[in-house]
């Protein structure tokens, strides 16, 4: 679901006019991420063919929606911003859009491609561990893999063919996705040796120290910059994040 060109048109008035701020959102912004990100949810989390599946879609779908309203708030943020010079007076709505285009690339292309391809990510990822669990018994062994060239950071690659068992708790904070845009994987081994963990880099990416098969969100409401906000701004943050998607 994309906006059109008359819907963005009218976002913009609106906060020119000053009728869309922190405080009116418009749910149709909330509800282009949330119908952008769910696709990519739905696609790495596969069949909903468990109950316990249909469950953690739920919880998903909690979490992608105050994620949703949290971006909103901070994109109306930002664009309101631009509404007036630096001297105070108010920029004329040709000018306004001419700021507004960028920060709209910003949001709802640039961060948004990354925030797909997370969403994707940390979903295959929980898919996965569910099947990691399920066969444990015949491949009790897991492997961590990078995809082995010049792009891969160095904290991952210092745990490239590291095997551990299933139970261990090294994949407690280190279960692919590891940061934005890693290409990392896992896979299972039916035996392999342990390997030792002796100055084995640790995992310090604030948000990706996790394991998402053991979790019920995609992005972490409590670490994301979009969660940030003042005291000031908590009423207005509250209604944004609790906008009710269609679907």
């Amino acid at each position: 679901m994309a906006l059109t060109k008359s819907q963005i048109d009218k976002i913009l008035k609106g906060i020119h006019s000053g009728s869309i701020d922190i405080d009116n959102i418009p749910n149709e912004l909330s509800a282009f991420t949330y119908s952008e990100l769910m696709t990519f949810v739905e696609t790495g989390f596969g069949k909903l063919d468990t109950p316990f599946k249909s469950a953690k879609m739920d919880l998903y779908k909690g979490n992608i929606s105050a994620f949703s309203g949290a971006k909103s708030f901070q994109e109306v943020k930002d664009l309101t911003l631009q509404t007036f010079n630096p001297d105070g007076s108010k920029r004329p709505f040709k000018e306004f859009k001419e700021f507004a285009k960028d920060i709209n690339d910003k949001y709802n292309k640039a961060w948004l491609k990354t925030e797909q391809d997370t969403a994707f990510g940390v979903a295959q990822s929980a898919d996965h561990w569910q099947d990691f669990e399920a066969d444990k018994e015949l491949f009790p062994m897991l492997q961590y893999q990078t995809a082995g060239d010049e792009r891969v950071r160095s904290d991952h690659a210092g745990w490239d063919g590291i095997t551990r068992p299933v139970d261990d708790s090294f994949w407690d904070t280190r279960m692919p996705p590891n940061d934005w845009n890693c290409r990392c994987s896992v896979i299972k081994l039916t035996e392999g040796t342990n390997s030792s963990l002796k100055g084995v880099p640790k995992n310090d990416s604030e948000q990706f120290s996790r394991n998402p098969g053991k979790e019920d969100f995609i992005y972490d409401e409590k670490k994301h910059p979009y969660f940030k906000h003042t005291k000031s701004e908590d009423k207005a943050f509250k209604k944004a994040v609790k906008w009710q998607s269609q679907e």
